[in-house]
Order: C-alpha cells, then structure tokens, then sequence
C-alpha cells in the first residue's frame, strides 16, 4: 500500500490507526507496511512499480494520471478542503493580493495537492501562475528553510511540520485571507490498478473498511488517535496530539470515511482546469469505480 507523505504529513493518520489498532486484520486484508511517497506523481508511480493493492495519492495526480493513460480507477475518498497554513517571513508586507505580484511560492512536486492549491489561490484573487514564480522544491522542510533564507517568500506549511516548527521556536508570518475565497475542494482519493481491481475485489473492499474505522476513532476518541499516530509517525506523543487537534479545528471533517465527494472532486477539477493545470474534461465514468466504497456510505456518495 502506498499513502502520500506517510510518515510526514497527516494524510496517513487513518492507516496508522488501523495498523495500530489491528482493524485491516479484522477488515479481512494483511497490511505488513505502509510504502509512503513525496507526493504528486511519484504516488501513482510507486504504486504502479510493484504490485501495490492500493493508494491514496492527490486528486490532481490521479487525474493527470489516467489522462496519460495509466491503468487505475479512483475507488475511494480521502481528505478534503484546507489543512495547511501559509506563511511567510515575519515583517513581510504581504498585505493584499497586488503584493503578491513577483512573490516566489514554494510547493512540494508537479500534480501535487500543494501545487493545485497555489494555483487556484492565484485564481481566486484575479492572479495567473505567470504573476509569480513557482518553485517545486520535494520536501515540505526544505521549503521552510528556503523560506527562512529568503530563497522563496511564501511556503506551506502542513502539519506535524507546524507543530514540530512552533515547539523548536519557529517564528513565521501567516497569511490568514490567502486561501479563504477557495471553494470546497478534494484533496485525496483512494486509486487501485485495474488489475488489483479485476483480481483483489475483497481485499480493497477491505482495506477501505479498515481506514474506515481508522477514521471513526480519530473522531471518536481523538487522544487514542494521536497515541497512534505518534507510534506509527515515529513523533513525540505532544507533537502528534497538537498536529491532530490543530488539523480538525482547521477543517473537523478533512478526513472522509471513504465516501465518494464527486462534487468536490469536480470542484478540484475544475479549479485544475481554469488554471490550465489540466487540458480538456474529466471523465468521471472512466475515471471512477465506485463498487468498493461501503454500501451504507455509497448514499453519501455526492
């Protein structure tokens, strides 16, 4: 199995519950490791190196993905809407979007949730990728220190990495109005091969299950959640408890039961295609195959 930034961002949280937790095992499927990526395509393409059962990757990487012609099908939910601050030096006039004009942004790789965020930023203020410069730099902590050596001006910062910054004595300028004219939008889908499809029907079924009441705890019982986490994160238990809750008081529903948002997901494509980040419309017929999601969350399916 493969999850995007495993270990270093949150979007894993739901699988290091169930492997805590022991629930893929009770879900029917045996999940030894959890293989994580830097996210954009290199998530789709780890899975399709090997025989991966399943991945969770960036709605923009599966999207560009299937366009290329890769064999996988979106099967599941994951994550949706803002979970990120941006941040720039403290003292930084970065006032309104005209002082915007010439920034250098900072994202992790091309079809990244981070590089589509930027771009519909840009949009919502009447901006073009054109007006600024866009620097992909991998790692998220590279960004930070790129930023803190005045090599970039505006970075993302996800947590733990925020949580872990402000314990060490961090100090950044956020720029609360940058995202608020987003619209909802997905973050993450579940994808699997069509060949995994064809043959391992149960075991994606399980594994869906399984992040499935991963979620419901982190809900349910937030401090166990984070125990989780921390062991499966290899972070102090502070860290993980801090990450977690600033997460939820973000966005307290980012993370989806495995329910297809389809009108979230078209929201993101859209928002992929006004900014030329993606040519031409999305198939949604060819794109998904909705089988796998629980029957009782297929009515939530939107």
């Amino acid at each position: 199995m493969v999850v995007t930034h495993y270990a270093s961002l949150l979007y894993g949280t739901p699988y290091a519950v169930a492997l805590d937790k022991g629930y893929f095992k009770k879900t029917g499927v045996d999940v030894a490791s959890i293989l994580t990526s830097k996210g954009g395509g290199t998530s789709v393409r780890n899975m399709m190196a090997g025989e991966t059962l399943f991945a969770e990757v960036a709605l923009p990487a599966a999207l560009s993905a299937i366009k290329e012609g890769f064999p996988i099908k979106i099967i599941s939910g994951g994550t949706d809407g803002p979970s990120s601050f941006w941040v720039t030096r403290p003292g930084e006039k970065i006032e309104k979007p005209e002082d915007l004009k010439g920034k250098r942004f900072v994202y992790s790789r091309p079809k990244s949730v981070s590089e589509s965020s930027i771009l519909a930023v840009l949009k919502s203020h009447g901006l073009k990728a054109s007006d600024v410069t866009m620097v992909a730099i991998g790692d998220f902590g590279a960004g930070l220190t790129a930023l803190e050596h005045n090599k970039i001006d505006i970075a993302i910062i996800p947590e733990p990495i925020y949580s872990q910054k402000m314990k060490a004595g961090a100090k950044y300028q956020i720029i609360p109005w940058l995202d608020a004219k987003l619209p909802p939008y997905s973050q993450t889908v579940g994808v699997a091969t069509n060949d995994m499809i064809a043959k391992k029907g149960d075991k994606l079924r399980a594994v869906i299950e399984g992040r499935r009441k991963g979620v419901d705890l982190i809900y349910a019982d937030q401090k166990a959640a984070a125990e989780s986490l921390a062991k499966g994160y290899n972070l102090p238990p502070d860290i993980a408890a801090s990450a977690l809750a600033g997460l939820l008081k973000q966005t307290p529903t980012w993370f989806g039961h495995g329910e297809l948002k389809t009108k979230l997901m078209e929201l993101t494509a859209q928002s992929l295609i006004d900014t030329g980040a993606y040519e031409g419309t999305v198939d949604w017929k060819t794109a998904i195959d909705d089988r796998f999601v629980p029957k009782d969350l297929q009515s939530k399916t939107q």
